[in-house]
C-alpha cells in the first residue's frame, strides 16, 4: 500500500499561502522501499543480491538493537561485582600511625618519592618495613598507613565510587564491539555483494551485445 503525501502537502501550502505556479518537491512513503519490503518484497527488478544487502541491513539493525539492552547487563553485572570488591577492600583495610625509623635518598628527583623504614602496632605487637611514600619524613615523624587486617601493609582501598565509572566503560565497551563488529560484517558482505552484482551486469552486457539480449535473464 503506497501513500503519496507530498502531493496534499502541496495543494494545501498553495490553497494556505497562495502559492501558484510554484513548483514544490513531493515525497513517496512507500513501505516497499522499506529494507524489509526488499527482502519480501516481489518487485522483479530486486535481484537475489539486493534482497542478501536488505537481510543483512535488518540483521545489523536487530543485533544493535539487542546489543542494547545486553549492555545494560553487563553495565549492571560488573557494578555488582566491582562494588562488592570494593567494600571488601575498604572492610579489611584500615590506617594506623606508623613510626619512621630511617629514610633513603629519594627514589625520584622529580616526583620527590623516597623509600621510608617504619615500625607500626599490629594485634600481636609490632612490625617493621619498608615502602615508598610521596613526602619527604625524617626519623622520628609519625605517619599514617594503610595495613589489612593481619597488619600487612597495603595500598589505599579503592572508593566504591569507581563502581558506577566502571560499569559506565563495560557498557560503551559492549556496544562498541558489536557496532563494530557488524560494521565489518556489513562492509564485508558488501564487499562481495558488489563484486558479484558487477558481475551479473557483465554477463548481461554480453547477453546483449552478442544476440540482442534474448539469452538476458533476471
Amino acid at each position: 500500500m503506497q501513500w503519496v503525501l507530498g502531493s496534499k502537502i502541496a495543494l494545501s501550502m498553495q490553497r494556505i499561502y497562495g502559492l501558484k505556479g510554484v513548483a514544490m518537491e513531493t515525497f513517496t512513503l512507500d513501505p516497499r522501499c522499506w529494507q524489509i519490503g526488499r527482502v519480501f518484497g516481489l518487485n522483479p527488478l530486486l535481484r537475489r543480491t539486493d534482497r542478501i544487502e536488505a537481510l543483512l541491513m535488518l540483521f545489523a539493525l536487530g543485533a544493535l538493537l539487542v546489543a542494547i539492552p545486553v549492555a545494560g547487563v553487563v553495565g549492571a553485572t560488573v557494578y555488582g561485582a566491582r562494588d562488592r570488591l570494593y567494600t571488601q577492600e575498604a572492610h579489611a583495610r584500615h590506617t594506623v600511625i606508623a613510626m619512621v625509623v630511617d629514610t633513603n635518598a629519594a627514589l625520584d628527583q622529580g616526583s620527590g618519592t623516597v623509600l621510608v623504614q617504619a615500625r607500626w602496632p599490629v594485634a600481636t605487637g609490632e612490625r617493621t618495613g619498608s615502602f615508598e611514600h610521596t613526602k619527604p619524613v625524617n626519623a622520628g615523624e609519625r605517619i599514617q598507613i594503610w595495613v589489612d587486617t593481619d597488619g600487612n601493609l597495603a595500598v589505599r582501598p579503592t572508593p566504591s565510587s569507581y563502581a558506577v565509572s566502571d560499569a559506565v566503560a563495560a557498557t560503551m565497551a559492549t556496544l562498541l564491539i558489536v557496532s563494530f563488529a557488524m560494521a565489518a560484517l556489513v562492509g564485508a558482505v558488501r564487499s562481495r555483494l558488489d563484486r558479484a552484482h558487477d558481475a551479473a551486469w557483465e554477463r548481461e552486457i554480453r547477453c546483449l551485445q552478442v544476440d540482442g539480449g534474448r539469452t538476458n535473464r533476471h
